[in-house]
C-alpha cells in the first residue's frame, strides 16, 4: 500500500464531490463529532441544521474541522480535512443574501437537510425559523490516498 499527500486541487475537487462530512468541533477540551451535509463553493462549506449541542458548542467556540473521506477498492481510501471558522446565517434583515445563497446551493441536491433534521419548507421574509443556516470559512485543506502497490 503507498501513501500520498493530495495537491490542493485533488482536495478541492473531493470535498467539490461529496456532500457528507463529519464535523468535529470541540468546547472546554470535549470534542464533538458528527455526520452533515454541505456544499463547498468559494472557500466556504455551506450547511444547515436545528438547534442542538453541534450548534451550541460552534456558537461558543467556532473552530470546527470537516473530515470526507471516499473508499476506494479493496483496501483503497481518500480522506480531506477542511479547517476553518463557523459562521451562523442570521435570519435577520440585512442577511437575506447569504441565507439565500445557502439555500441555493444546498437544494439543488436530494435529501439535503439530511442527517440535520426535516426539511425545512423556505421561509417567508422576516418569519423566525429554528432551522439554521451556517456556514465554515475554509482556512486550510489536507489530504491522503491510500492505494495498493
Amino acid at each position: 500500500m503507498n501513501i500520498r499527500e493530495l495537491s490542493a486541487a485533488e482536495c478541492r475537487h473531493l470535498v467539490e464531490r461529496n456532500r457528507l462530512a463529519r464535523l468535529a468541533c470541540s468546547l472546554d477540551g470535549q470534542p464533538y463529532v458528527v455526520p452533515i451535509s454541505c456544499v463547498y463553493d468559494a472557500h466556504f462549506l455551506y450547511a444547515f441544521t436545528m438547534p442542538g449541542r453541534k450548534l451550541d458548542i460552534l456558537r461558543a467556540n467556532p473552530r470546527a474541522a470537516l473530515l470526507f473521506e471516499e473508499l476506494g477498492d479493496g483496501t483503497g481510501w481518500t480522506t480531506v480535512i477542511a479547517e476553518g471558522s463557523f459562521e451562523e446565517l442570521i435570519d435577520r434583515p440585512g442577511h437575506e443574501n447569504l441565507r439565500g445563497h445557502a439555500w441555493s446551493l444546498l437544494s439543488q441536491h436530494a435529501n439535503w437537510w439530511e442527517p440535520g433534521a426535516i426539511k425545512p419548507a423556505k421561509p417567508a421574509p422576516g418569519d423566525q425559523t429554528a432551522h439554521v443556516f451556517f456556514r465554515v470559512h475554509v482556512d486550510r485543506m489536507s489530504g491522503r490516498e491510500a492505494v495498493e502497490a
